[in-house]
């Protein structure tokens, strides 16, 4: 009984190899210790462009890309004295030309004596996860570029709010009687450096950590009206926003951050004075806001780039009030475009979901 149950056990096993070996999706070839192959797999002989019967009988060299030949020799006559191969990369070429890189490795075969007859090798196409690495560190080495860019300019940004505040601050303790209306304006100067300062840092940590979305039902209206009121508008500008409230589902500092760019952006475009008109409208499911002002209108050669990161014409700024924008849009599963005309002005639409 123990006996029967063995060789059932036995076949069993050995069906159950077979059908492995011959189903998976990796390439499996079998050669002896030759390099010949006695056996492959469909993947194999499918990847390759071969039939199996041109597969059977030729060596692992046959089939390996002329860059590799050298390390394949060299793997080979290692694997002989000491009977391993793991995760080796070769380049194995098929047989219309084509090359992809593969990660080899072999499980050993040994007669009943434990000598070494050959091997079972398992090959992996790796050229889309090698390509898919080299991406990545090709990213890592942007984003550091970009992180040391947007850092010099940021410690730039600084310097200029935080003169005005030690400027002001020294004005203050040298005069021994100002008046009302000088520390009045004083504390202007003051209060809109530390505006603008914490306008940059919001913007900066928006852009290297931005947070997941706090959503709650939101009025539109009460939104405008904290971005008007807590920003430093000139006398020669004018801002309109529209009376009419709409309830939307959306995380209101980041609503608040986007407006605030593009009012901040069309101030900075429009230069001694202008309009800026806010107005909104709305379907069942959707909103739009449209912001639109007086200025000079974008280039046409600089309209494909506004968008990203750390661009500006401007010797002051960030570069990342715009790439921000639409990265809180789309998080909200919106969009954002602009239309503009040269002397005319732009216009920025924004087009929300209600909810989310």
């Amino acid at each position: 009984m123990s006996d029967t149950h063995i060789d059932f056990q036995k076949i069993t096993n050995d069906d159950m190899y077979r059908s492995i070996y011959e189903n998976s999706p990796d390439l499996f070839r079998t050669i002896n210790i030759n390099g010949e192959i006695i056996n492959c797999n469909k993947s194999y002989f499918e990847t390759l462009g071969y039939l199996k019967s041109e597969v059977i009988g030729k060596t692992i060299f046959d089939h390996t890309a002329e860059e590799s030949l050298s390390q394949m020799r060299e793997t080979f006559e290692e694997w002989k004295k000491g009977g391993c191969v793991s995760n080796s990369e070769i380049w194995l070429k098929k047989k219309n030309g084509d090359k992809f890189l593969a990660l080899l490795s072999a499980n050993n075969l040994f007669d009943k004596y434990g000598t070494l007859i050959g091997s079972n090798t398992s090959i992996r196409d790796i050229t889309e996860i090698t390509a898919m690495k080299k991406e990545f560190k090709n990213l890592k080495r942007i984003r550091q570029e970009i992180m040391g860019e947007l850092s010099i300019r940021v410690a730039h940004d600084l310097k200029n709010p935080l003169n005005v505040i030690k400027n002001s601050v020294q004005l203050i303790q040298f005069r021994k009687e100002p008046s009302t209306e000088n520390y009045s304006n004083t504390l202007t100067r003051i209060e809109h450096a530390v505006i603008r300062m914490d306008h940059q840092i919001n913007e900066v940590l928006e852009f290297v950590n931005p947070l997941p979305l706090d959503l709650q039902q939101n009025s539109l209206k009460k939104i405008f009206e904290n971005v008007i009121n807590e920003m430093p508008v000139p006398e020669e500008f004018t801002v309109s926003i529209p009376t009419k409230d709409i309830m939307i589902n959306c995380d209101q500092r980041k609503i608040e951050i986007i407006l605030r760019n593009l009012v901040l952006n069309a101030i900075q475009a429009m230069g001694e004075k202008g309009s800026i008109i806010i107005t909104t409208n709305e379907t069942e499911s959707h909103v739009k806001i449209l912001v639109k002002d007086t200025g000079p209108g974008i280039p046409h050669k600089l309209r494909f780039k506004i968008f990203d990161p750390l661009f500006t014409t401007r010797q002051i700024g960030t570069g990342l009030g715009l790439p921000i924008c639409k990265t809180v849009i789309e998080q909200h599963g919106g969009s954002i475009s602009f239309e503009t005309e040269l002397e005319k002005g732009t216009t920025f639409t924004i087009s929300l979901p209600k909810s989310l």
